[in-house]
């Protein structure tokens, strides 16, 4: 199967947990990306992009080129590293980005204890709401790994579940030019691109958001939030 592959054939019920600790194809979304804005005229492509694992040193680097293109993207933040670099989340927020709980610290909650799931989940509401002074309504689970009962108790606290459906891959590091190749050569009408400001050295992915963003435009596509 190709990299992509096992993305576009992932079923909403959630993926197998991972053999390793890394990202694999994740669930689709369970409804498309809203617009940040004005409404999005109906003719329009949209694609949303979203950024896991942070705030980290990386997320102004980031937030720089969406702030010079005037574009919108959701942040999945881990609820440690909110309480790790407050500042950093709090000016997400204010340059009017989108925040998702994305956990506490990024366990695997396939299979996890209902007591696990949801210690990880309201940890991290409460850890990312005292950075930024926002509850976030949406929830990625870690590794895009979840089970029925997973999602129930997030689904409990009123959380809409994010997936994605174009994965770059960046967390492997590869070439900015490479990570803009796999975005723009897979996205669709409607797309969620996974991506991350945070958990490792994304330079290469802050490199690659500049050429991302002006191929997808140019292309006639709208940005909006997940």
């Amino acid at each position: 199967m190709s990299l992509f592959g096992a993305a576009a054939l992932l079923l909403a019920t959630g993926p197998a947990a991972p053999a390793a600790p890394v990202k694999p194809a994740a669930q689709a979304p369970e409804r498309s990306p809203r617009a940040y804005g004005p409404a999005v005229p109906k003719q329009a492509r949209t694609v949303a992009l979203t950024f896991d694992d942070g705030p980290s040193r990386y997320t102004p680097q980031i937030l720089a080129v969406l702030r010079r293109h005037h574009v919108h993207a959701t942040f999945c933040m881990l609820g440690d590293e909110a309480r790790r670099y407050p500042e950093l989340a709090r000016q997400v927020v204010a340059e009017g980005h989108q925040v998702c709980n994305h956990s506490r610290d990024h366990a695997n909650l396939q299979k996890a204890s209902t007591a696990k799931v949801r210690a990880e989940v309201t940890k991290a509401q409460k850890q990312i709401k005292k950075a930024t002074e926002v509850t976030p309504k949406v929830f990625r689970f870690p590794y895009g790994a979840s089970d029925s009962q997973a999602r129930k108790v997030v689904h409990g606290y009123g959380l809409r579940v994010l997936g994605w459906n174009v994965d770059p891959e960046d967390w492997t590091r590869p070439p900015a030019k490479k990570i803009t190749t796999r975005i723009t050569a897979h996205v669709k009408n409607g797309s969620v691109v996974l991506m991350h400001d945070g958990g490792g050295d994304r330079s290469h992915t802050a490199a690659s958001l500049e050429a991302t963003i002006t191929r997808l435009r140019a292309r006639g596509y709208t940005f909006v939030l997940a």
